[in-house]
């Protein structure tokens, strides 16, 4: 089992995203707590790609009292584990205990340099020991934020949050993947980067220029066209992920916002299979419009921006 501690921050889709894809492989995900979720998988390579969890790893054990930590080390096998892969150091969600923790393990501690993480979560009522734990940090995806790009628009989504909403579409290895409003390339770029066969399409051509550029820059490869949302020129995609214009950029498309989204989502849902996911943001719920194009809107999130934005995340099913 591999157990998530997620990021405080957007929680709700920080769940949403581990859920999407252990459902999308068939993987049982038990909700813990708000921030700790356990899935039933042995491939932590897969998962990590995640990018809102802080802190995920392999579950040893689970326990309500710190006094049969010892014991279940040595019978779980963590203890041998730390022996053979020291030194290490212990973390925790709920920094008091460790000093209570530690005591329990032998072998080589090194608090600033571990080989070995064991990150112990409590949550639940339990506390859950994860080894080798990994934190997932911001810098792993600075290089690839909007400043970074050769090519940046301000309403480009950063790479934390991009690769966020493709893992909340489920894209898998190997499959296909539509962003019909691309844009400056951020979400293509995510997409190319955990391994999907990504397509996307922008009306603008600076903006099909643009994305072409940061994808080379990356070393990242996709499909980008010029052409319409309304009149998508591929088929068969297993997962769509879109942050679709609002506001400001929205002026160069069209006056008629809502024509433009309903005739968007009617060429999404041609062009997705059935039963795979489609994930829209907004700045305003558009569920009504979804619904219309046929798709199941299984949630709607806040994301809240700043004062005058908050984005609607929509998911939803063919």
């Amino acid at each position: 089992m591999i157990g998530f501690y997620l990021l405080g921050r957007l929680s709700d889709l920080a769940r949403q995203e581990v859920i999407s894809l252990a459902r999308r492989r068939g993987e049982r995900c038990r909700v813990v707590s708000d921030r700790f979720l356990i899935v039933h998988s042995n491939d932590v390579s897969f998962y990590s790609r995640v990018a809102y969890t802080r802190v995920f790893g392999p579950v040893w054990f689970s326990t309500r009292r710190i006094s049969d930590v010892g014991k279940l080390a040595r019978s779980s096998g963590l203890q041998e584990y730390l022996i053979r892969n020291g030194p290490y150091a212990v973390r925790s969600n709920t920094s008091s205990v460790v000093p209570r923790i530690g005591w329990h393990f032998d072998g080589s501690v090194d608090l600033r340099h571990p080989k070995t993480l064991v990150y112990v979560v409590y949550a639940g009522g339990r506390y859950h020991f994860l080894a080798p734990a990994r934190e997932i940090r911001a810098k792993d995806f600075s290089s690839r934020d909007t400043k970074n790009r050769p090519f940046h628009h301000p309403t480009s989504l950063n790479a934390r949050d991009a690769r966020l909403l493709v893992n909340i579409s489920g894209v898998l290895p190997g499959e296909r993947f539509l962003d019909p409003f691309a844009g400056a390339g951020g979400i293509l770029m995510e997409a190319a980067a955990v391994g999907a066969e990504a397509y996307g399409v922008d009306i603008v051509e600076d903006m099909v220029l643009g994305a072409s550029m940061n994808l080379a820059h990356y070393g990242y490869s996709a499909t980008i066209l010029r052409g319409d949302a309304r009149d998508i020129p591929w088929k068969g995609f297993d997962a769509i992920a879109t942050d679709v214009p609002y506001g400001r950029s929205s002026k160069v498309l069209t006056g008629d916002l809502r024509s433009l989204y309903r005739d968007a989502f009617d060429s999404m849902y041609s062009v997705l299979k059935r039963r795979r996911f489609c994930v829209v943001v907004a700045d305003r719920d558009v569920s009504p419009l979804l619904e219309g194009a046929g798709f199941y809107v299984e949630r709607v999130s806040n994301w809240y921006v700043h004062s005058k934005l908050t984005r609607r995340v929509h998911v939803c099913q063919k």
